[in-house]
């Protein structure tokens, strides 16, 4: 999640730069509206878009994770650790032993709800005081649009299909029609739609600093296609320009409202000249897609592609590790991560004595799994038991800097639920093979059942050599109301601490 984070935040603040460097200046505003949306939509889903990368391009120099025996804690000079016999194992004493429980990964996310509240909330006052607004004055129908009076001096300023201006004013026929020319254009051209867009992509997406210059960027962009369509109806631009310099000191209005605003009017009055030729405005556009392509490939998820018929041929064939293949330096080594709070078991406030540590290192070298590479189910369940006891005696720091470790238990299989489709689909194709409650049994017994009698069902697709071998290609296992339950409960009374190595480093 952090790194998507941090990739939105990255790509939304480099399209933005491309933005400001290179169409800003230009007179290209229905693209400038497309490209602002655009890119806030791009930055959010560029991340999740996973790009695989070839093996060979991965170059040998990348540095390795090595396992590092953690240094341990040198114990003073006439202090004793008491000894204590569990079975045939001698274990040395308990250090006290806490719950992992910990409410540290609650924090960030709790913080990123409230600031999503409060944006939400403000979002929500904002609608509010336009609706109190409109309630409470008159209102003209315009047309596509609707004319608020307002008794207070406001600049005019409009939402959704609603233009407030100054009642009085309006009634004594002070209000220019280009002022008026200019509202209608917002109305129009649904400006309303993209603030609402980027209000409500704010409150998502409230930690990314980018977020105000955006809205800022889209609104000022909303101004120029205003003014443009005033100077398409009102032919005298001059005196358009002469008309926004002797209004720039007019109050403000709603937030919310696509503002006649007099804050960017020298921006304003230089694009309302500006041209762009179509070769340069057509050279810009073509230009924007490398950017795009850079993006992509900055920002993507980047994984790397292996061989599937690879890893299952090695995976299938055990392999006995030699003392030659041990230490050749060409081979995969473990990796060292910190374990997963929702997955780690017991642990101790402070370091267990490095005694403790050398027990747990002795019980893996009898079965060579001092390094991960041994084979773990030959581990007895005394020797299980004994490195368990162990291991809950070391502190976090110690837990992670162990290649063979203890994790919580998985939960059983949820539920979930086929359809009157599936099951006749199984029936009469024989492509799935069909388990129901562990046992292998023929497509057509599917027949004598409905949907709702089973309570769970895996679907899966065959290696091809277990296609060669079986003569299906999917494999389909059904759980019954009955057997579902029976194995829930039997794996919620049986839940031992897995031992587990770490994965290797190719």
């Amino acid at each position: 999640m952090t790194s998507y984070l941090i990739s939105f935040v990255l790509c939304s603040g480099l399209l933005l730069l491309v933005y400001h460097v290179f169409l800003s200046r230009e007179n290209l505003y229905r693209f400038n509206r497309f490209y602002l949306l655009f890119s806030l939509v791009f930055s959010m889903l560029v991340p999740v878009i996973t790009v695989q990368i070839p093996h060979r391009l991965i170059s040998n120099d990348i540095p390795i994770i090595e396992h590092i025996t953690p240094v341990e804690q040198q114990q003073p000079a006439g202090q004793f650790t008491d000894e204590a016999v569990v079975g045939n194992n001698k274990l040395y004493a308990q250090q006290p032993v806490v719950s992992s429980t910990s409410y540290q990964p609650y924090l960030l996310p709790g913080i990123y709800i409230i600031v999503a509240l409060l944006f939400l909330i403000r979002f929500i006052l904002n609608l509010y005081r336009l609706k109190q607004k409109i309630n409470r004055s008159d209102n003209l129908n315009l047309g596509n649009a609707t004319l608020v009076l307002l008794d207070e001096d406001v600049t005019p300023h409009s939402f959704l299909k609603y233009i407030f201006i100054n009642k009085h004013q309006y009634q004594n026929d002070a209000t220019e029609p280009e002022i008026i020319c200019h509202e209608q254009a917002h109305v129009r051209q649904l400006h309303s739609a993209d603030v609402v867009f980027i209000e409500l992509l704010q409150v998502i997406c409230w930690f990314n600093p980018f977020m105000p210059f955006y809205r800022k960027a889209i609104q000022l962009n909303h101004e120029f296609l205003a003014d443009e369509a005033v100077i398409k109806d009102h032919t005298d631009t001059p005196a358009y320009q002469y008309l926004l310099l002797a209004k720039a000191q007019q109050g403000n209005s709603l937030y919310l409202t696509s503002q006649f605003n007099y804050l960017t009017i020298k921006k304003r009055l230089i694009m309302m000249t500006k041209t762009t030729s179509e070769k340069t405005a057509l050279c810009k556009k073509l230009g924007l897609l490398p950017v795009l392509a850079v993006a992509a490939l900055l920002f993507s998820h980047k994984v790397m592609a292996y061989s599937l018929s690879a890893i299952t041929t090695q995976a299938d064939k055990p392999v006995k590790v030699t003392e030659a293949k041990k230490n050749d330096p060409t081979r995969p080594r473990r990796v060292l991560f910190a374990t997963p709070s929702g997955s780690r078991t017991k642990h101790s406030i402070k370091d267990a004595p490095k005694n403790v540590i050398a027990a747990y290192d002795a019980i893996l070298k009898k079965y060579n799994m001092q390094d991960g590479y041994g084979n773990i189910k030959e581990i007895s369940d005394a020797d299980t038991a004994a490195l368990h006891a162990l291991f809950v005696q070391m502190s976090i720091r110690q837990q992670d800097g162990q290649v063979v470790r203890f994790s919580k238990p998985l939960l059983p299989m949820p539920k979930n639920t086929t359809s009157k489709f599936w099951l006749a689909a199984w029936q009469k194709d024989k492509n799935y093979g069909v388990w129901i409650d562990g046992k292998r049994v023929k497509n057509e017994t599917l027949a004598n059942y409905k949907a709702d009698d089973f309570d769970r069902y895996d679907y899966s697709r065959l290696t091809p050599a277990a296609i060669k071998s079986d003569g299906f290609r999917y494999q389909v296992d059904l759980m019954t109301r009955a057997y579902y339950a029976d194995y829930y409960k039997t794996t919620m009374a049986y839940r031992p601490e897995k031992l587990e190595p770490l994965p290797e480093r190719k």
